[in-house]
């Protein structure tokens, strides 16, 4: 099985002046198939969240101890119990610190994969529901919430313990408490934050430099590859590697892209942690107030749909058949 260690300790903070209190488990949950059906929901929920921050680990271990207790751990210096104990007390003594509340189970699952081992943190509450039992009587039960993991980070071991390896520890940013985001951030020790919106927004016009001597319909083929493999390595929690996207968009001349991009750029990447949106509007440009909402490819904007800069219109030519005849039923109906 690729879960190799699991185990969840409680964590419970009800009031902002009341200490939290702990419930701990002494011993590892066992591995399962239940336990592996966990994780992978837990996982599909983490990768499938937008807008996740990446980094690495501080290197001031006596205020930020959690990677140091990891190191620990791997070295065979303390095992996983004693490892998650640690990590949980401390997750307690800065909730305590704060007026932060907080009811959940803090769960660690490491994997480990043909390609690297990753350590998965999730805190994760339950949902109350309904069912009938084997009586035909109404009882009440209780789930883990594993689709909407608010609180959560991925290490990859593997790149972690490589010379030179970066951008290795990823955190959820959730919105909506940022107290407790950073108290979270605080107790996994995440630093050096990515900017995954900057870093982005620069690869996107290296691309359109790129495209743009290009015949009009290998530029639209082209822009749409980059995006379509950017969203895909995103959403499976994995960066893009620029020399593999290279041999994507181009399986005839594989090294011709790689080699422009790093052309364009002072020091080049390797690597590139897409920013979702920004991926989906290079190609397509949408909006939306009270009353309208659009979306169209941005190819369709020069001619088939005209912006007119100086009294803030557009003008669309070509309308989709289905919206043709939607506008004159309803033109018939109310005229």
């Amino acid at each position: 099985m690729a879960l190799t260690h699991l185990i969840a300790h409680e964590i419970v903070r009800q009031s902002e002046t009341a200490e939290a209190r702990l419930s701990v488990k002494d011993s590892e949950l066992p591995i399962n198939g239940k336990s592996e059906e966990l994780l992978r929901e837990l996982k599909l929920a983490y990768v499938g969240k937008a807008g996740k921050a990446y980094g690495q680990f501080t290197d001031d271990y006596s205020q930020y101890p959690f990677s140091r207790w990891l190191d620990e751990y791997l070295n065979e210096r303390i095992g996983f119990g004693s490892f998650s104990e640690k990590a949980l007390q401390h997750l307690k003594y800065l909730l305590d610190q704060t007026d932060v509340c907080l009811d959940g189970h803090l769960l660690l699952m490491q994997e480990n994969l043909v390609d690297g081992e990753a350590l998965y943190l999730f805190v994760v509450d339950h949902n109350e529901g309904l069912y009938i039992d084997g009586n035909l009587d109404m009882a009440e039960s209780f789930y883990l919430n594993v689709t909407k993991v608010n609180l959560g980070a991925k290490i990859n071991i593997t790149e972690w313990q490589r010379e030179g390896g970066k951008n290795y520890l990823s955190v959820l940013r959730p919105r909506g408490d940022k107290k407790l985001t950073e108290l979270f951030w605080e107790f996994v020790g995440f630093t050096d934050k990515v900017d995954v919106a900057a870093e982005t927004s620069e690869f996107l016009d290296i691309v359109a430099a790129y495209t743009r001597d290009l015949p009009e319909d290998k530029a639209q083929e082209t822009r749409a590859k980059v995006v379509d493999y950017c969203i895909e390595q995103d959403k499976s929690g994995e960066p893009v590697v620029i020399e593999a996207l290279s041999a994507h968009v181009n399986e005839e001349a594989p090294q011709e892209f790689v080699q422009f991009v790093n052309n364009q750029q002072e020091q080049p990447r390797m690597e590139l942690i897409p920013d979702r949106n920004q991926m989906r509007q290079f190609i397509r440009i949408s909006g939306r107030n009270d009353l309208l909402s659009m979306s169209f490819a941005a190819e369709a904007l020069g001619e088939a749909i005209v912006y007119n800069q100086a009294d803030d219109s557009l003008t669309i030519n070509n309308i989709p058949a289905s919206l043709k005849a939607r506008l004159l039923n309803h033109i018939q109906k109310h005229s």
